[in-house]
């Protein structure tokens, strides 16, 4: 998943502050799932980003943003679903006052976007997507955390 963020970049935040943040939210959101067989360890980490093609890190304005992604498959015989790991993401978020977006696919496979803003700017969106299969197939689950931009290294 690549996204762009709609937002004016901010020259107050660095790269660095949405990296930290990008990272703090993922961790939140798969810890809700510690303890719950996996069918492989969990594929996770970042990446800084950039608004549009044209754009790279030579480039002292380039609107750049931080992406983080977990990738994780559950056990087939794990005691939850994706999605009720998805629920449980799902309720930290909310909790913590993100806003749901209108959730995407059906009962096997969905997405649920979520949106916040806080004082590091506006356009924060993680997006939680699963794909149940029949087992003895593992279960996957995704997270995506993507930060505002920001054109400060």
């Amino acid at each position: 998943m690549t996204l762009t963020t709609a937002c004016t970049p901010r020259s107050d935040v660095t790269v660095t502050q949405l990296q930290e943040r990008s990272e703090e939210v993922g961790q939140a959101l798969t810890a809700t799932i510690d303890g719950v067989d996996r069918y492989q360890d969990d594929i996770a980490g970042g990446g800084l980003r950039w608004e549009n093609a044209e754009v790279n890190d030579e480039d002292p304005n380039g609107r750049r943003y931080w992406q983080w992604d977990a990738h994780i498959e559950l056990a087939p015989d794990a005691e939850i679903s994706p999605e009720q790991a998805a629920e449980r993401m799902t309720k930290v978020l909310e909790d913590d006052g993100w806003t749901a977006d209108e959730p995407r696919g059906g009962v096997e496979k969905a997405q649920h976007g979520f949106r916040k803003s806080d004082d590091l700017g506006e356009g924060w969106y993680v997006e939680l997507a699963f794909m149940i299969k029949e087992p003895p197939a593992p279960q996957n689950l995704s997270v995506s955390v993507v930060s505002p931009s920001t054109n400060r290294s």
